[in-house]
Parts: C-alpha cells; sequence; structure tokens
C-alpha cells in the first residue's frame, strides 16, 4: 500500500489532486505490494497525505478549460465576418469552438468504450481505463451522452470487481466517481448493474486503502442520486464500519453517504439501528462537520421510527441522549448551526414523547436546569421585526418548550397509563 501511494504523490501536477489519472506505464504486472495486510496500521501516514485531496468535482474543470481555449479561439480571428459586431462574432466563434472540441470528445469517449469492450489484456485495460479518467476529468458535460454512459456502466461495473488486479479496479472504481459527478443520471445505470453491492464489499473487507478511499467517493456520488438501492445494498454500515480509521476528509465523505441515504428513509427500515452507537459516537468528535452530519442521520432516524415505543428505547440504549443533551448545554465546546441545534433538542422531544426510559434519563441529567440556562440566553432587541434570525430563535423555543411539556412528570405519568392501557 506504501508502494501505490508513493507512486500517486510522483506523478506530474497537471490535473487536481483528486482528478489524478494514473498512467498505465505506472503500473506493473505484479499489484500485491499495495496489498494492506494490516490496513488500519498504516492509515494515517496515506490518508494525511490525501487529506485535502477529496473533492472529486470534474465538470468544472472542463468547462473551464473550454472556455479559455475558446477565448483564444476567438481572440486569433479564427473566425471573421465584417457584418458582424464584435460580441456576436465571439460568440459565434466559442459556440463553433465548442461544437468541435464536444464532437472530438464523443470520437474519444468511442475509441475507449471500443478499446474496453473488447478481450485485450490487462496493460491495454489499465491504458483505456486512463484514458477514461482523463477524459471524464476535462471534457464538459454536453460531450458524454447518456447512451454512452450507459454503455460504459457495465464494463466499469465488472472491472470494479476484478480482484485478481487491484490497479485496474482503483481506476475503474475511479472512472465510476469521475462518471456520478460529471453525468449523475450515470448512477441509475451503476446500480442496475450491482456496482453498489460491488463498492460495499471492498469496504466491508478492506485489503487496499487507496481503494477504499475511492469507494467511499463513489458511494456518496451514487447516494446522491441512488439513495434506496445504497440502503439496501447495506451502503450505511459499509462506510461506517471503519469509519474511524480514516482521515478526517474521509470520515466527512462517508458520512455524507450516510446523511443522502437517511434524508430519504422509508418508513420500515430496522437495520438502520446497528448503525446507532457508531453515529453516537460520532458525536463526540472534534471535527463540526461530523458532528452535525452525524447529529443530522440521528435527527432523521428518530423521525422514522417515532410511532415504536421499542425502536426508541433501542436509540437510548447507546448514550444517545447523553449526548444530544451535551451538545445543547451552553458548556458545549462544540459550536452547532442553528437548524442542527434546534433539531437536537426536537430529537431528545421524539424520545421523551415514546420512551419512558428517556424521560428517566433526562430527568437524572437535570433537563430542566439545561432548558432553562437556554432559555434564559434569548434576549432578542426591543422591536426587531420578524427576520430568519427571530424565526429561529421561535423555533428553538418552541421546542425547548414541548420538551419541558414532554419531560414533566404528569405527562410521563400519562404516558405510562396510555401505554399500560394499550
Amino acid at each position: 500500500m506504501g508502494n501505490r501511494g508513493q507512486k500517486r504523490a510522483d506523478i506530474v501536477d497537471e490535473l487536481p489532486a483528486d482528478k489524478r489519472a494514473c498512467s498505465s506505464s505506472e503500473f506493473r504486472p505484479s499489484s500485491s505490494n499495495s496489498s494492506v495486510q494490516t490496513p488500519m496500521n498504516s492509515t494515517n501516514s496515506t490518508t494525511e497525505a490525501q487529506d485535502g485531496d477529496i473533492d472529486t468535482s470534474s465538470s468544472a474543470s472542463g468547462s473551464i478549460r473550454s472556455e479559455d481555449e475558446a477565448e483564444k479561439y476567438s481572440a486569433d480571428g479564427w473566425c471573421d465576418s465584417d457584418g458582424m459586431g464584435d460580441a456576436e462574432q465571439r460568440q459565434n466563434s466559442l459556440r463553433d469552438y465548442q461544437r468541435r472540441l464536444s464532437s472530438g470528445d464523443h470520437g474519444k469517449f468511442r475509441r475507449v468504450l471500443s478499446s474496453l469492450s473488447e478481450e485485450i489484456d490487462e496493460s491495454g485495460i489499465l491504458a483505456a481505463l486512463t484514458e477514461l479518467c482523463e477524459l471524464l476529468s476535462f471534457c464538459s458535460d454536453s460531450s458524454l451522452s447518456s447512451l454512452m454512459a450507459d454503455s460504459l456502466s457495465p464494463i466499469l461495473a465488472k472491472l470494479a470487481s476484478l480482484e485478481s488486479n487491484p490497479d485496474i479496479m482503483l481506476l475503474a472504481i475511479r472512472a465510476i466517481t469521475y462518471l456520478c459527478d460529471m453525468h449523475p443520471r450515470s448512477s441509475a445505470f451503476l446500480a442496475r448493474h450491482d456496482v453498489v453491492l460491488a463498492l460495499c464489499q471492498r469496504l466491508m473487507a478492506i485489503e487496499y486503502l487507496d481503494i477504499a478511499e475511492q469507494c467511499l467517493q463513489a458511494l456518496e456520488k451514487i447516494s446522491r442520486e441512488q439513495p434506496h438501492v445504497c440502503l439496501q445494498s447495506g451502503a450505511i454500515m459499509a462506510v461506517l464500519n471503519y469509519i474511524g480509521f480514516f482521515s478526517t476528509s474521509v470520515q466527512r465523505v462517508a458520512l455524507s453517504t450516510v446523511v443522502n441515504i437517511c434524508k430519504k428513509l422509508p418508513s420500515e427500515c430496522p437495520s438502520l439501528m446497528e448503525a446507532i452507537p457508531i453515529l453516537c459516537n460520532l458525536l463526540q468528535y472534534e471535527d463540526s462537520q461530523l458532528v452535525e452530519n452525524a447529529a443530522t442521520c440521528l435527527i432523521k432516524i428518530a423521525e422514522r421510527v417515532h410511532h415504536s415505543p421499542d425502536m426508541l428505547d433501542q436509540l437510548c440504549e447507546h448514550g444517545l441522549i447523553h449526548q444530544a443533551t451535551g451538545l445543547i448545554g451552553l458548556n458545549c465546546r462544540s459550536t452547532l448551526c442553528k437548524p442542527i441545534y434546534t433539531g437536537l433538542i426536537g430529537l431528545l422531544v421524539t424520545l421523551a414523547s415514546g420512551s419512558i426510559g428517556a424521560v428517566r434519563t433526562l430527568f437524572e441529567l437535570n433537563i430542566s436546569s439545561i432548558l432553562r440556562d437556554i432559555l434564559s440566553t434569548y434576549d432578542l432587541p426591543h422591536g426587531m421585526l420578524s427576520s430568519n434570525i427571530v424565526d429561529g430563535h421561535y423555533n428553538q423555543v418552541h421546542e425547548v418548550l414541548k420538551l419541558m411539556n414532554d419531560a414533566s412528570p404528569c405527562h410521563s405519568q400519562r404516558s405510562r397509563r396510555s401505554a399500560s392501557l394499550g
């Protein structure tokens, strides 16, 4: 694994760090040197070097290159017409150049597709995948048709599962990442060929760290368009299973995948409960983005299971109430954005409204004192008109009052009587 990371670091920096397509000469027939026998021991050195290399947006770089070259094309006077104004002439020159560029990219994609479809040796596959990554990094989104994306999907899906050659796997998964970024509809084509399941399998038994990180990036892209497929394929536990062994930037990518899935949860999904201990643990991390994303997942899960007292009790078994009350307290060191802060209070409301154990834990944590301190901090200037700030304060006050009501002794006694009668 160390050799693979060193090889990538030596590549000429012509592309953004996360968009470097591997040259075919970079690979050797034997890939066993990159195997991670104990991947967890080598995570820090490899992943910290890639800490900032997470953003995999490809469309922007292609459009920037096209516009810059088109400006030169127009400025050099390749298209000259005495009857046109300068602005119209430049516009027509730009359109003409973009048509030529797009036509050329179409031909390159067809050539790569033809190469990958043929029975060629592994060195030929590596060369074709390298060219594909370069094309996806630089070309504009109009250069790739849905038909071409659909044709590439089964080939990339097959190569992403080629365990005999990890170099091919890495490039294929990287191409999948770029493809989904450039052409979001490709996620549906890839999901149809079980790419999500293949990526999850790579993450559940990590052998190569760079492949695992590329899998996380690919899943994040796919989860934006196909959250249900990711959920059904076990993507939540796949990305969370070894999250503690990755760098912070990679952890953010992994957790963004879970957020994308949790925002579109079905009404019934008991398998989510196995992720609760990991998400609760993430609430203790120092990185505010990780904390907020973990909180978002837990808030969405609680909203989905609020009708089930048993599931609410399961949520409380992993220290969720302790973590949430710590985050809303005035002495908390983490700075949360207002929607997440209000959402955590709402989470406690949901738990207290359906779980007697949650009410008991809240009283043990002296929730009345915490809520009193929160209310005492609200001091809006006299005469302030309605605004987003005022609405935010009102929402927080409303959630605090609901929590005070749900956690009151009288309310909890009524809940117990209702439960016993039910």
